[in-house]
Order: structure tokens, then C-alpha cells, then sequence
């Protein structure tokens, strides 16, 4: 089965599970549904919109590398950011999140062109986002975006999640963790290992693009089954963790 295909039957399965507030007694639940999930369909940057924009006319062109493939290839900037970069709604949802819990560090894997960053540094509550990127020219270009917005709270760590995850978070010792970068089960895994390792009692987890392939998906039913993650939420475009809610381990798959 294709990439594509499983993605549209997931989707529709999707579709027949999710719920909406009322179907949710957690207080905490209800208010995450009504203060992070429904505003993000509203709620925008218009600074970080604009670069967004910006990019999809950019037309400079870079040399990439596939970690699926192991093969090189050439892309334009506007291309990917056509392309590859997340929907206004999904990073306005980061937003809300992060100030929904009060988040003041934060750690993304997978800056890309840095837009779902911006959106990040740009919560009222945080205070340092540390973004990690294998790719040296799209770092670069994240630099330069950076530097003309919310540079005082960004700081992007260029290397591969293999290399420096580890490190980037034994030393930033984020509340909040988004994984971005491979996606690939071992790579997401690792990520999570390495994340209680250092970071037991971190408030939440996101895990973008849990129905990019079987594989992808393998690993997220691998998480939902781990004892040590209390509650787990499914928005289609991303798997939450809140590895230390005090309930009974529950899932839930929330219409978004």
C-alpha cells in the first residue's frame, strides 16, 4: 500500500473514532479541547505567516539528503515550503499548547524552515526554544529567519537527533519536547528514551505525523500500550503525550 493511500484510510478510521468535548469528563481534557484545540483554527502569527508566504516564493535552490533513501536531491525553498512545512493551524495549535501549560523550555527536532519554531518562541510563557536541524543550508536559512524574529529566545543545535538529542536535552531540560525530525519508529523511539532518560517528570510529549507510514503508525500503537505514558491523545496530525497526568492510563482520539 502506498504512503498516500494508508494515509486516506487512516484518515477516514480517524474520522470514525474522534470525539468532540462532550464526550470528555477530565476537566483537564475538556479545557485542552476548548482552549488549544478549537482556538488553533483561528488564531495565527501574522508575522510568521508572512515569512511562510515569503518562502513559498522563494525559489533559491538547496542540496538535501533523504534519511528514508540515503540519496541527495535538489529542492527550491519555495518548494518545500509548499510542500513539507506544517499548516497554519497545526502550528498555531504548538502555540496555544505551550502557553496552555505554561511551558518556558521547549525543544523541537526538525526545524525545517523554521516556521513551526517561530510559532513556538512566539508563546506568551516561553522562554527558550532550543530547534535541531541535520541539514546545514536549512539551518542556515532558519538562522537568518530567526534573526529577524524572536532571535533573543531561539537557539538552533545543527546535527543529526543521533548525535546531539541526548545532549540537547540533558542540558536545556525542556518541559516540552517536539519530535519532527526522522520519521522513522527507531528514530521516534530512540527520541523517547532518551527524552524519560533525562527528563522523567517532562509535561508533554507531540509527536508530528503519526500516520506518515505502517511504520510510523507501529510505533505510536507501541506508545499508546507503554505503561509509563498515563495518558495519550490522537489528533490525526500528531500523537500527545502526558507522560505524568495523575489518572488511570487513558487514550483518546480528539477531533481537531
Amino acid at each position: 500500500m502506498s504512503n498516500i493511500l494508508f494515509r486516506i484510510k487512516s484518515y477516514v478510521s480517524y474520522l470514525t473514532r474522534c470525539v468532540g468535548p462532550h464526550a470528555l469528563h477530565s476537566p483537564f481534557l475538556f479545557d485542552l479541547y476548548n482552549q488549544v484545540i478549537i482556538p488553533s483554527k483561528k488564531f495565527r502569527l501574522e508575522s510568521v505567516e508572512l515569512l511562510r508566504k515569503n518562502l513559498k516564493k522563494n525559489d533559491q535552490i538547496v542540496d538535501l539528503y533523504d534519511l528514508k533513501t540515503g540519496k541527495n536531491y535538489r529542492q527550491t525553498v519555495g518548494y518545500i515550503a509548499k510542500t513539507s512545512l506544517s499548516r497554519p493551524r497545526f502550528s498555531a495549535f504548538l502555540n496555544r499548547l505551550i502557553d496552555y501549560l505554561a511551558i518556558e523550555r521547549a525543544v523541537e527536532t526538525g526545524t525545517s524552515l523554521g516556521v513551526n519554531t517561530l510559532y513556538m518562541a512566539g508563546s506568551d510563557t516561553v522562554k527558550r526554544v532550543v530547534t535541531i536541524e541535520a541539514s546545514p543550508i536549512l539551518a542556515s536559512i532558519s538562522t537568518k529567519q530567526f534573526s529577524e524574529l524572536l532571535q533573543h529566545k531561539i537557539q538552533i543545535n545543527e546535527g543529526t537527533i543521533q548525535d546531539i538529542f541526548e545532549s540537547t536535552i540533558a542540558s536545556v531540560q525542556p518541559e516540552l519536547c517536539f519530535i519532527d525530525a526522522d520519521h522513522r519508529s527507531g528514530a521516534v523511539l530512540f527520541c523517547l528514551d532518551k527524552i524519560m532518560k533525562h527528563r522523567p517528570e517532562i509535561k508533554c510529549i507531540v509527536i508530528h505525523d503519526i500516520y506518515w507510514s505502517q511504520d510510523m503508525l507501529k510505533a505510536w500503537k507501541q506508545i499508546k500500550a507503554d505503561s509509563k505514558f498515563n495518558l495519550t491523545i490522537d489528533i490525526f496530525h500528531a500523537g500527545i503525550i502526558f507522560p505524568n497526568k495523575e489518572m488511570p492510563k487513558q487514550h483518546f482520539a480528539l477531533r481537531f
